[in-house]
């Protein structure tokens, strides 16, 4: 994958937690294992973002990437395993999740 191909798809993935996260603010009603899964998932971004920048090596991203699934799908789960999740955070999860899953198979 070429380098701008990757930003335009790090930038996608960081666009969607960063609505997820910002949804889950907004929500007063969250349970406390998707508002940590959401804080878990800006902070991974944020060093995926670094490493990609850094031109680390594809290892060390597809590596960062694959954390970003994990916590992805716990974000999931969570929310699965709830039931007074507001849709729309919801939808916003799976979003990031889509994004998160994308990315990784345009690595691979």
């Amino acid at each position: 994958m070429q380098a701008t191909q990757l930003k335009e798809r790090f930038s996608q993935v960081e666009q969607c937690i960063d609505n997820a996260a910002q949804m889950c603010e907004m929500s007063s009603d969250v349970p406390d294992r998707l508002r940590t899964c959401l804080s878990e998932l800006e902070r991974e971004s944020d060093h995926a973002s670094q490493v990609a920048e850094q031109g680390q090596g594809p290892d060390q991203l597809r590596q960062c990437v694959s954390k970003l699934e994990k916590i992805g799908d716990r974000a999931m789960q969570a929310c699965s395993q709830t039931e007074y999740v507001d849709v729309q955070l919801q939808n916003a999860v799976r979003q990031a999740r889509k994004a998160i899953s994308t990315l990784k198979q345009h690595l691979h």
